[in-house]
């Protein structure tokens, strides 16, 4: 996702796993199995790492290398006033499947698939990368990675809250789905600013790649890093590492 969001086509990867000796055959089995669907799907391959034995936990550390044209790689600074801001998919499925993982109701099971499947835009993030000016996959929360883009080009951004595309559960209130949508995290989307004149054209890769995208705000001069919707700032309450 994180070379999706800089319009970089993944090549190989390196992986080094540390695991107990009980049950890791069976582990290994099942995992390897899904590192192959993975390397079918985005034509990638393994190129070495490491094997070795822990005590009582596995931990996985996977290290993936792209290219781009020199030149072409999109970056998170390179908003610019008058933008449009554009996200792609749905927000908030997967903070939503995160939270009702333990739920049997039907209506969650698409929201569950997301949290556990993510789907990294690799093919629309190198399509467009020729006609963005900044782009950021939604890992951290919506308002998080808007702020980034926001600090990093010095811009500020005012945000649309009723264009904002995300899902409809019976058994959720609105206000619950827009505040997994705005922090939650982990959808993995992509996040970019374009000029106005390039619209036409990031439609037309995006129906071509089958990728939903929306409108959802525009690029402002002012003091860098600040969110808006209307006239109310927008305060971060999104995941923080540290």
């Amino acid at each position: 996702s994180d070379l999706a969001a800089m319009g970089a086509e993944p090549l190989y990867y390196s992986l080094a796993i540390a695991m107990p000796k009980i049950n890791y055959e069976m582990f290994l089995k099942s995992f390897s199995k899904g590192l192959r669907s993975d390397q079918k799907k985005f034509n990638i391959f393994l190129i070495g790492g490491d094997l070795s034995a822990s005590k009582k936990y596995i931990t996985v550390t996977i290290s993936i290398i792209g290219k781009v044209p020199k030149g072409e790689a999109v970056p998170r600074n390179g908003a610019k006033a008058g933008d449009s801001l554009y996200v792609t998919g749905e927000l908030g499925l997967s903070n939503i499947g995160l939270n009702y993982n333990k739920s049997y109701k039907k209506e969650f099971k698409i929201a569950k698939k997301r949290y556990f499947i993510p789907e990294p835009r690799v093919n629309f993030g190198t399509n467009v990368r020729k006609y963005v000016n900044s782009m950021i996959d939604i890992s951290d929360g919506l308002i998080q990675d808007i702020s980034h883009i926001a600090s990093n080009s010095g811009v500020n951004v005012i945000l649309d809250f009723k264009a904002l595309p995300i899902p409809f559960f019976k058994s959720l209130n609105h206000k619950d789905i827009l505040k997994a949508a705005l922090y939650g995290g982990d959808d993995y989307e992509l996040l970019f600013s374009l000029s106005p004149k390039n619209e036409s054209k990031v439609l037309m890769i995006a129906k071509k790649t089958n990728v939903k995208i929306t409108k959802i705000g525009i690029i402002k001069k002012g003091k860098k890093g600040r969110v808006f919707n209307n006239l109310l700032e927008i305060k971060n309450k999104s995941y923080m590492h540290f």
